[in-house]
Formats: C-alpha cells, sequence, structure tokens
C-alpha cells in the first residue's frame, strides 16, 4: 500500500486507493461542477426572461435617425411601453410643435400617457382638450387599434398598427387618419429598442 505523503491515511474510490489530497481534489470537482450547473442554468434564465422581453412591446423605443419620417413628426419622441396581460400603457415625451399645434394624424400618438386594453372593447380617454374612443387587439407581433374624436365639429377616425420586429429590436407605427370634412393623412414612424 502507498501512503499519504503527510498522514499516511488511504481512501477507496472507484475501486482505486487514492490518498487524502486526490480524495480532497475529487471533492472540489463536485463542487466545480455543481457551480457550472448553477451558473448555466442562471444564464439561461436570464435569457429566456431577455427573449420574453424581446417578445413584447414593453421597453422603451425612441424614433429611429436613421429612417426617414414625415416633416411633421414629433421631434425626439421617445415612448416608454409598459405590456401586460390586460393591455399596454404608453407614455411619450417629445418636444412640442413650435405653432403649438398637434396635427391630427398625432392625436394619441403624441399624448403623455395613454393606457390601452386589449379586450376588444371601445374605452374613452380624454386627449388634451378632446375626448377619444380607442378599441385595440392584439395578434401576434402587431397592436392595432381604432379610435375616434368630435374635434371642432368634426368626426375624426384614426387607424394604428404597431408591428414588432422579428428580433424584437424595432418597432414600426403606421398611421391613419381621416375626417368628414374630407381630410385624410398617413405617416409611418420607425422605433428602434433603446
Amino acid at each position: 500500500m502507498v501512503s499519504d505523503y503527510t498522514s499516511g491515511r488511504f481512501f477507496r474510490e472507484n475501486n482505486v486507493m487514492v490518498g487524502l489530497r486526490a480524495a480532497s481534489y475529487l471533492s472540489g470537482e463536485c463542487i466545480v461542477r455543481l457551480a457550472k450547473s448553477t451558473i448555466l442554468l442562471v444564464t439561461f434564465v436570464i435569457l429566456v426572461g431577455a427573449k420574453a422581453n424581446l417578445d413584447s412591446f414593453s421597453g422603451k423605443w425612441v424614433l429611429d435617425k436613421h429612417s426617414p419620417r414625415p416633416g411633421d413628426a414629433p421631434n425626439s419622441l421617445e415612448t416608454r411601453i409598459k405590456q401586460d396581460s390586460s393591455g399596454v400603457t404608453i407614455e411619450s415625451s417629445f418636444k412640442e410643435p413650435d405653432n403649438a399645434v398637434v396635427p391630427l394624424l398625432y392625436l394619441g400618438v403624441m399624448s403623455n400617457k395613454l393606457r390601452l386594453t386589449m379586450d376588444g372593447q371601445e374605452q374613452q380617454t380624454q386627449i388634451g382638450p378632446f375626448m377619444a374612443t380607442f378599441k385595440s387587439a392584439m395578434e401576434g407581433n402587431k397592436l392595432t387599434t381604432e379610435w375616434a374624436a368630435q374635434i371642432n365639429g368634426d368626426q375624426v377616425q384614426g387607424h394604428w398598427i404597431h408591428t414588432l420586429s422579428g428580433d424584437g429590436k424595432r418597432m414600426t407605427l403606421e398611421i391613419q387618419e381621416t375626417s368628414t370634412h374630407g381630410q385624410h393623412a398617413e405617416a409611418t414612424l420607425q422605433f428602434v429598442r433603446k
């Protein structure tokens, strides 16, 4: 029998006699394996959580400076979206137009806070001096909203489609607006996730 360098004790592991230092090493190896497994599990959970976030509209969005946009688009538009099981809350900040008049096309888009429910029911919300009715639905990566408002005796209607890109890093907002006085406007805004 071979003796251990310091104590002369021996341990049997897998039908092999190993000294005290070797037995200690084998126990440490199990701890290292456990630590590696734990790190991998935590990393997986974080990545799944990040992927889940990319599959939702939740997050901070800013206008893409590299994409074309209409001349009357809101300047410095930033939007925070919080999505939950019943809908989305959209909080926006933007530079007020120099003439202090928001084009009807952006009614609701240029509001500080807007809650949209996904139950398909109409809901009334005050947008500036106007009362507007919103009806929204979520289907896959698209959030579709129909809205209507009475503005200075004119019935105005609008349609929005928020579309989330496959990688969850880009969002497109298609906007349409029409009025009973024959006004019609459209715009597409491109956002990137911050």
